[in-house]
Order: C-alpha cells, then sequence, then structure tokens
C-alpha cells in the first residue's frame, strides 16, 4: 500500500516500461496546458524512485502556476511590495548605502520560490510605481463592489457576480488587471453575447461591468479614468438580430450532417449524435469526461457540471439509440478525466462550422446550436412536460423551478428518460 501511495499520478505507458505522469489540471491553468483538462508528460524513465523526484518536481510547477492563475502574483507582490516599504520607511533608503539598501532580501518568505515577482516589489519600492501586471484586478473589484453594495437585492448581485465570471472566461482568464482591459476586448465580448441575447440584455452585462470600473476608479484603486465599458452602441445590431433565432436543420440537412459525421472520426460523430439527441451546447459537451457517464441498469445519463447560466448544471437521460455509441467510446478513452469528445470546444466548433459552411448553407442561424431547437421542438411535439423538457434542455426560467436535483434519484432519472425516448422517437421520425 505505500508503494502504491507513493505513485500518486504516475502510471505506466502501455506495453513499455516506462512511467507517465498524469494529472487533472484545475480550469484556472488549463490555458497554459493547450486547453488539456488533464496533462500527460512521459517521465522517461524505468525508476521509481526517479519518477517520484521527476513528478515532484511537475508538482511544484503546477502548485506555483495554480498560485499565480488566482490573482496573477499580486498577493505575493502586495505582500513583498508591504514589507519592503515599511524596512525603507524604518531604516531609511535615500542613498546607496543607507542601511535599507543593504537589507538582504532572501529573507522574505517566499523568495525562493517568487524570485521575478519580489524584484518587481524591490524596483517598484525603489521607483515609486507599481508595474500594470500587479495592479487592482476586476475581481478584486467585483468583491470589493459587492461588500459595499449588499443592500442592493439578490438578484442584482448575483448578475454582478455572474457577468464578471462570464467577462474573465471570455478572457480566458481566472483574474485581470483592470487598467489592462481594452475598449476591443470589450466588443468582442458583446459580439459573443448578442449571439444569443437580445442587445438590451447585451446591455445590462456591459452596465454592470461598466460600474465596477467606474466604483474602483472612485475609490482611487486605479488612476486610469477612461471606462472602457462606457459608450457603447448597440443601435447597428438592429432590430432583426434581436429576433433572428436558431432555426431548424431540414431533414436532408440532418442526414447529410449525421452520414458526416458517422465517416468522420468517432469523438465528432458522438458529438453530433449527443447534439441532435440531447439539444446540449457544443462547449457542454467538449467539457464532459468518462467521469461525467452515469449508467444505472438499463440507463445511462450526463452529468453537465457547468455551463453558461446556472440552469446549465444538469442531469441529461440519454436515449438508447446513443447508449452502444457513448459505451464504444468509452472504451477508447486512455485515462481517467480524459474527455468524451477529445476536442477542444474552439476545434469541434470550427471542424462543425467548416462542413456546414461548405456543404450545408452559409447561414449563421443554422449552426450547431440549431440542435437545441431541434431538441426543444422534440419534446414540444411529444408533448413531454414543459418544465421537464425545460430542465433536461438547460433553460434557465421554468428549469429553475423544478425539483430534481444535479443528481437525480432513480425514479426521477426514469421519469426524465421516458421523456428523452419520447424526444427520440420525433427526432427519428421527422428528421431522420
Amino acid at each position: 500500500m505505500a508503494v502504491s501511495s507513493d505513485t500518486k499520478y504516475l502510471k505506466k505507458r502501455k506495453n513499455r516500461d516506462v512511467w507517465l505522469f498524469s494529472m487533472r489540471i484545475p480550469s484556472t491553468i488549463q490555458h497554459l496546458y493547450e486547453g488539456k483538462a488533464v496533462y500527460t508528460k512521459s517521465l522517461q524513465t524505468a525508476c521509481v524512485k526517479t519518477a517520484r523526484l521527476r513528478r515532484d518536481q511537475l508538482l511544484a510547477q503546477i502548485s506555483h502556476q495554480k498560485e499565480q492563475a488566482i490573482d496573477g502574483g499580486r498577493s505575493t507582490f502586495i505582500s513583498f511590495y508591504n514589507t519592503l516599504t515599511e524596512a525603507k520607511n524604518v531604516y531609511g533608503g535615500a542613498d546607496l548605502f543607507a542601511p535599507y539598501n543593504q537589507l538582504d532580501t532572501s529573507i522574505l518568505v517566499g523568495t525562493e520560490c517568487h524570485p521575478d515577482i519580489q524584484r518587481d516589489a524591490k524596483r517598484a519600492v525603489d521607483e515609486g510605481c507599481i508595474p500594470v501586471q500587479y495592479s487592482y484586478t476586476l475581481r478584486e473589484a467585483m468583491n470589493d463592489w459587492l461588500v459595499n453594495n449588499q443592500r442592493k437585492n439578490r438578484d442584482t448581485l448575483s448578475k454582478v457576480k455572474s457577468t464578471t465570471q462570464r467577462f474573465l472566461r471570455f478572457c480566458n482568464k481566472h483574474d485581470i488587471p483592470l487598467i489592462t482591459i481594452d475598449r476591443l476586448t470589450v466588443v468582442g465580448f458583446i459580439e459573443e453575447l448578442i449571439e444569443d441575447y437580445s442587445p438590451s440584455t447585451v446591455s445590462g452585462y456591459i452596465s454592470r461591468l461598466k460600474t465596477m470600473y467606474k466604483y474602483a476608479w472612485s475609490m482611487g484603486k486605479i488612476n486610469k479614468k477612461e471606462n472602457p465599458f462606457e459608450s457603447h452602441s448597440f443601435a447597428h445590431y438592429g432590430k432583426e438580430t434581436v429576433t433572428a433565432k436558431k432555426q431548424l436543420f431540414n431533414r436532408n440537412q440532418v442526414r447529410q450532417i449525421i452520414a458526416w459525421a458517422k465517416g468522420e472520426t468517432d469523438n465528432i460523430n458522438v458529438l453530433v449524435n449527443l447534439g441532435l439527441y440531447t439539444g446540449c451546447r457544443i462547449g457542454e459537451l467538449c467539457n464532459l469526461t468518462s467521469e461525467d457517464v452515469h449508467q444505472e441498469g438499463n440507463m445511462m445519463a450526463l452529468y453537465i457540471r457547468n455551463g453558461k447560466t446556472p440552469a446549465a448544471e444538469r442531469t441529461v437521460p440519454l436515449p438508447k439509440v446513443l447508449h452502444q455509441l457513448i459505451r464504444e467510446r468509452l472504451l477508447k478513452i486512455a485515462y481517467t478525466g480524459e474527455t468524451l469528445i477529445g476536442l477542444p470546444t474552439k476545434t469541434a466548433s470550427r471542424v462543425f462550422s467548416d462542413f456546414k459552411v461548405e456543404n450545408i448553407s452559409k447561414k449563421s442561424d443554422l449552426c450547431f446550436h440549431s440542435f437545441r431547437v431541434h431538441a426543444s421542438t422534440a419534446y414540444g411535439r411529444a408533448r413531454v412536460n414543459e418544465q421537464t423538457a425545460s430542465f433536461i434542455i438547460g433553460h434557465s426560467g421554468d428549469s429553475k423551478t423544478m425539483t430534481y436535483g444535479y443528481y437525480l434519484k432513480a425514479d426521477e432519472l426514469k421519469e426524465l428518460a421516458a421523456a428523452t425516448e419520447a424526444a427520440a422517437i420525433i427526432i427519428e421520425r421527422d428528421w431522420l
């Protein structure tokens, strides 16, 4: 047992006497690993003792990255900065030979782990200017705003928090210095939102971010008054954008897509079939791991752990027509935590979009998201209870009133599975 416990994150390469390091990467630093949820690296040794040493080096590296990802090293910098500032005030640092300038900065806790940050802090104290990368952040602004606006209604507070988190996800960062946000980034965020929401809704998102930036400036946290979230016009998006909904593919188009997917790699085939039968968003599907597939008797379901709205967290039963396809895909997954689809969301979107534009339609209202319309329509035609369908699809609104939990009881899963089977019959009848 002792040997086993000391081989955590270690495993042998198949058919080779070589140790591998394999570990789930926290979402906050996945951008450093090409978006991979699980990082696997050959340790290039057959000696378990050497493998342990190299594993420990990698764990230290990942731990350091996790710490820095939280705030970009700001908290470490501030700790160094405050300590050095106090030392300068006590010992004086007016000239090169002042006691302050003779201090051994290695005495600062953490110097051996963060030598670059320590040097930046020393330079900042000496020059009187904090580097931009260590300046006040968006997440700090959110937390301070929430603390000072607790009397506002809970819905407002929740929206401020979710809006901030969504903007950070768009930036692919856990946090970001407030003064580094530029208008071009905000415009990109607006254009992403406008695909799913009306201009008035998107305006609400931007207004909340604008308020936090203005609050940070008014409290003296930042000196840059120009607000990148201010004065954005939504008029050019027009009324058509507000009412433009994703459309259904016709029967021939669906058949063509299914035939194409079947001829592609099995991950594309799984992705397309799951999209059509479940209506899950492409990002939700691409983030699924083998651990998110639940099997209970003759029932199978997916655990959607997170998504673009609170309603996205849900359990989605799979119709029996997909069970064998998923089982075959699971057999090809090499390690725990590997994604079910095996493709990052952007890559999967590009592959589907390239085929769709080239062979199906260039219309923007026909896309992978159209499968959500197919699933919703199928539930309606199958006369499935609207609240039940909303829960399965992950729509906000009615689904919030559902009594189903994230992890369903057996009878609840059975009830929802019956609904997905009814919808599958409609999908095959009307489009396949």
